[in-house]
C-alpha cells in the first residue's frame, strides 16, 4: 500500500515505513512530519468498524515490533546498508499518444486566407523587402532564450499581410539535426525563423535577426529548411512553452541522479535517507516522462531532410 505524506508529497511504501508508526501516525522519512494511518479508524464508533480495521492495524503493529527488535537488538558495530550505485536514466522516445491528462491545446483560429498570389519574382522582392525594413528597425539580443521567437511572429505576418504564404520554425541550426529523434529535436530547439513559399516547388528563408534571405544551394542554407514548422503563432508559443517546462523538470532529474551516484551510491547511509532519495528521484523521473510526452503534440510537424 502507498502512502503520501500530506506535509512534502512524497510517496512511500507502507512497509517501508512501517518501523516509524506510532500512535496511529508514521514519520515521514523526508521533513519528519506525521503521516495518518490509513488503516486505522479514528471514530471507532461501532465493533464492526473495529474488527474491519483491526487485522491491518495488528499487522503493522507486529511489523513495526519486529523491526524495532532487529534495530536495538543488532550488533553496534554492524556497518549501515550500502546504496547501489544508480545510472542516469535517459528517457527513450515515446511513440505513443501524450497522456490523457496533457495540456489542454489553446483554440486558434484559422489563418486568414491569404491575398491572390503574385508572380515568383515580385514575391521574392516583397520578402527581401520586408527583410532588410525590419531588420533596419529592430535589434536582436542573445540574451534570454528564444528572443528571436518574437521577431520569427513579426515578420511572418508582414508577409501574410502581403499574400506570401509563410510558416514559423522552430530548431537549431547550428547542429546536424538529421542524426536526431523527434524528442532530442524539441528539447535542444533554440533558434526561431521564417520560411516563404514562392511557389509551389521552391522556398526561401528569412534569418530575421540578420535581416537576411536564405535561398536553396546558399552555404548552409539546408539548416533552415530543417526543424519543426509552426502553421501559426499560437503553435509555436505553446511549444516553446512545453518545450522550457520539460527541459526543467528533466534537468532536475539529472541532477538527483547524479547527487546519488556522488553521495549515496556505494556509501552507508540510513535506511529512511536512502528510501526518501529514491521517492524523490522515481518521482522526477516520471514528471520527466510526462512533460516529454506533452511534447509529441508538435511530432508530425519535424521535418530531419
Amino acid at each position: 500500500m502507498h502512502i503520501e505524506c500530506p506535509h512534502c508529497n512524497v510517496e512511500f511504501n507502507s512497509e517501508d515505513i512501517a518501523y516509524t508508526l506510532k500512535k496511529g501516525n508514521f514519520k515521514c522519512p523526508v521533513c519528519g512530519g506525521k503521516i495518518p494511518d490509513p488503516s486505522a479508524d479514528p471514530q471507532k464508533s461501532t465493533p464492526i468498524s473495529i474488527n474491519k480495521y483491526i487485522v491491518p492495524a495488528v499487522i503493522f503493529l507486529v511489523i513495526a515490533a519486529a523491526l524495532s527488535m532487529i534495530y536495538f537488538l543488532k550488533p553496534v558495530n554492524k556497518e549501515s546498508p550500502v546504496a547501489n550505485k544508480m545510472a542516469p536514466v535517459i528517457i527513450p522516445p515515446s511513440p505513443g499518444p501524450p497522456p490523457a491528462q496533457s495540456l489542454p491545446t489553446p483554440v486558434t483560429s484559422a489563418p486568414e486566407t491569404a491575398p491572390p498570389a503574385t508572380q515568383t519574382s515580385d514575391k521574392m522582392q516583397i520578402i527581401e523587402r520586408i527583410a532588410a525594413g525590419f531588420h533596419k528597425t529592430h535589434t536582436y539580443t542573445l540574451e534570454g532564450d528564444f528572443v528571436c521567437l518574437d521577431m520569427a511572429i513579426d515578420v511572418w505576418n508582414q508577409l501574410r499581410t502581403n499574400g506570401i504564404e509563410a510558416k514559423i520554425m522552430g530548431g537549431n541550426i547550428k547542429e546536424n539535426v538529421t542524426t536526431w529523434n523527434y524528442r532530442q529535436l524539441a528539447r535542444e530547439s533554440n533558434h526561431a525563423w521564417v520560411v516563404a513559399k514562392l511557389s509551389p516547388a521552391e522556398k526561401v528563408a528569412i534569418e530575421t535577426t540578420a535581416g537576411t534571405v536564405i535561398k536553396p544551394g546558399m552555404a548552409n542554407s539546408s539548416a533552415y529548411f530543417k526543424g519543426i514548422e509552426f502553421d501559426t503563432p499560437g503553435e509555436i508559443k505553446r511549444f516553446d512553452s512545453l518545450r522550457k517546462k520539460a527541459n526543467e523538470v528533466c534537468l532536475h532529474a539529472s541532477e538527483l541522479i547524479k547527487d546519488w551516484n556522488e553521495n549515496f551510491a556505494g556509501k552507508q547511509r540510513r535506511p529512511e535517507e536512502i528510501i526518501a532519495r529514491q521517492s524523490q528521484i522515481e518521482q522526477r523521473k516520471q514528471d520527466c516522462e510526462y512533460t516529454l510526452n506533452n511534447l509529441e503534440e508538435f511530432k508530425s510537424r519535424a521535418i530531419f531532410y
